[in-house]
């Protein structure tokens, strides 16, 4: 397998590159997309769709045949309608060889923040890109850099531990370091894994972290430390945090004031050999509560942020060795990492959660059906996932429902729910058809486009009014929560489906049933995912119940408040699973 070397840790071709590719073609419509990663000599195509058989198998090419180490050279985006009007690329081999016309390339970073190729869009036709498509673009050349800084970081944890048999102490303690951090998401996680370290290989008895600007970290490249003069560090607590001395003082300056500001600003540690001694240069601390002698403090940065310090306490006096401290010094650094990259995934997560609202669709104005929808990613960082909703008006005049779940909660739970939806969208506008049948359509193009991934579904079709002004609902359900109807006169009912069709993805020829109900006017449908109703340890039906009491006591509210409503009533704090929801009034 092609294979790039990124210096701390390699990235080949995979699978998940591939589908970064395969949403860049369906997001901004172009016959391909790649994951170009440039070497000296040559770029490498970690990830590609749509490309002649001949490059798809070898997944490179020479630099003559490449635009993307220009987005290398420029450290910036290349964008252009039409390669062949422009002077740098016009003599460029991708544009006879591979097609290549308009193009637009974003850049993609390693783990140290350094570009090493690009996420790419082409069209074989002249095109003028716009604002829209370069937005989405960037989003996901940002969720990619971060899955190519995690592989590195692996990557770099397997080779120490490789390395790890043949080394002193220092060794084992950045070895179970490594591996704390390996699966670390949070700045909280971060500061249980090196507490856990130091106290099993460093003989602590505390351990904690300070971060500046509530953990946003400074930029400081060009600046003097001196800037963080009128700054404050931060206390990192973690669940049940017993530490009450590192509380009495979680905020503190960062200057000199101080030996945690003190260590950041001299970009060295700071030690002492018990707590007397450092409480006669700091003796204007809170000093309630104190624990413990001996007691080091280094500064955390990493690839030019400065983002903050660490306290390392042990039980007894001691000095500090020079194999002791290169240990600690080492300690930091492994730290500055998870810390950045923690700080990373924080902001691609927020990205994320971005990209996938706009992936999901604005609803239609059809006059007499008033309808509102919600989505509401988990709590967790990193939980975005396939929850998604649409409503089409066909032109018969009918309307279209869905709502779904795609299993998983990552980035490829929502390429798949992206082209999922897309695709029973054009389904449901082109051809008029009951909601079994196109559910059917829908997995016999999920199993011909290669699309994998399992799913659930409801899919509803509104029929134009009667002379009453009620309507017709029909309906398939593939493993979902059933849908509720609120009638007129307050009363709730679910709208079960008695044939327990399976979830999407399993067989790919399951039988699909049709539903169908009658539905006067004044009525309130709601559509909604799992996340709703489920909580941990309780009953499935304890939260259907929740549900019905919750929708019928607000079921007179506009459809806005009244979702708005039912969210607050279901979860008042923070949601656990993504939710989606729908609801459809009939006027």
């Amino acid at each position: 397998m092609l294979r790039v070397d990124l210096g701390a840790g390699d990235v080949g071709v995979d699978e998940s590159f591939d589908r970064y590719a395969r949403i860049v073609r369906h997001a901004l419509d172009v016959p391909v997309a790649l994951v170009s990663l440039v070497e000296r000599d040559r770029q490498v195509f970690v990830g590609a769709v749509g490309l002649e058989p001949e490059y798809q198998e070898s997944r490179q090419t020479p630099l003559t045949h490449s635009f993307c180490q220009w987005v290398v050279h420029d450290q910036a985006p290349v964008v252009t309608s039409d390669a062949r009007l422009d002077e740098r690329l016009r003599d460029n081999l991708a544009i006879p060889d591979l097609g290549v016309v308009a193009y637009a390339g974003h850049p993609l970073r390693d783990h140290t923040g350094r570009i090493i190729g690009s996420l790419c869009a082409i069209d074989t036709e002249p095109r003028e890109w716009d604002e829209a498509a370069l937005q989405i673009l960037g989003d996901l050349a940002a969720a990619c850099s971060t899955e190519i800084a995690q592989r590195s970081m692996r990557t770099l944890a397997t080779r120490t531990a490789q390395e790890a048999e043949s080394l002193s102490r220092r060794s084992a303690v950045l070895l179970a370091l490594s591996q704390s951090l390996s699966t670390v998401r949070s700045l909280a996680e971060v500061a249980i894994a090196v507490e856990q370290v130091a106290v099993e290989h460093l003989g602590c008895l505390r351990a904690g972290l300070w971060l500046t600007d509530d953990g946003s970290p400074s930029r400081a490249a060009d600046l003097p430390l001196r800037a963080f003069e009128v700054g404050q560090l931060n206390y990192v607590a973690q669940l049940s945090d017993s530490w009450h001395s590192a509380q009495l003082n979680r905020v503190l300056r960062a200057d000199d004031s101080n030996p945690l500001g003190e260590a950041l600003l001299s970009n060295r540690p700071v030690w002492f050999r018990d707590r007397a001694e450092q409480n006669e240069v700091y003796g204007h601390l809170d000093l309630r509560a104190q624990v413990g002698e001996a007691r080091a403090f280094l500064p955390l940065g990493y690839a030019g942020q400065n983002l903050g310090a660490m306290a390392l306490i042990w039980d007894h006096p001691k000095e500090l060795t020079g194999d002791e401290l290169a240990t600690i010094t080492a300690l930091a650094s492994y730290t500055s990492q998870a810390l950045s990259r923690a700080l990373l995934l924080q902001e691609q997560s927020d990205a994320l959660v971005v990209l996938q609202s706009a992936l999901l669709p604005r609803l239609p104005d059809t006059g007499e059906l008033e309808m509102a929808a919600r989505y509401r990613p988990a709590a967790a960082r990193g939980q975005v996932g396939g929850d998604w909703y649409d409503a089409v008006v066909m032109p018969s005049g009918a309307t279209s429902l869905m709502i779904g779940d795609v299993v998983g909660h990552d980035i490829g739970a929502a390429a798949t729910m992206g082209q999922m939806r897309t695709t029973l969208r054009a389904l449901a506008w082109a051809v008029d058809d009951p909601p079994s049948r196109q559910v059917l359509r829908l997995e016999e193009a999920m199993l011909d486009l290669g699309v994998e991934g399992m799913a659930t579904l409801v899919y509803g079709r509104i029929e134009e009014p009667g002379i009453d002004g009620s309507r017709v609902l029909r309906w398939t359900n593939a493993g979902h929560p059933p849908p509720l109807l609120v009638h007129p006169d307050g009363s709730a009912r679910f709208l079960e489906d008695r044939a327990g069709d399976l979830m999407l993805g399993v067989l790919p020829d399951a039988h699909r049933t049709d539903n169908r109900t009658d539905v006067p006017r004044g009525s309130l449908l709601l559509l909604y995912t799992d996340g709703l109703v489920e909580r941990r340890g309780e009953d499935l039906d304890q939260g259907l119940t929740r549900l019905r009491v919750s929708a019928t006591a607000h079921a007179a509210l506009p459809s806005e408040a009244f979702l708005d409503q039912v969210l607050h009533d279901l979860h008042d704090g923070e949601l656990a699973d993504d939710v989606a929801v729908l609801a459809v009034r009939f006027g």
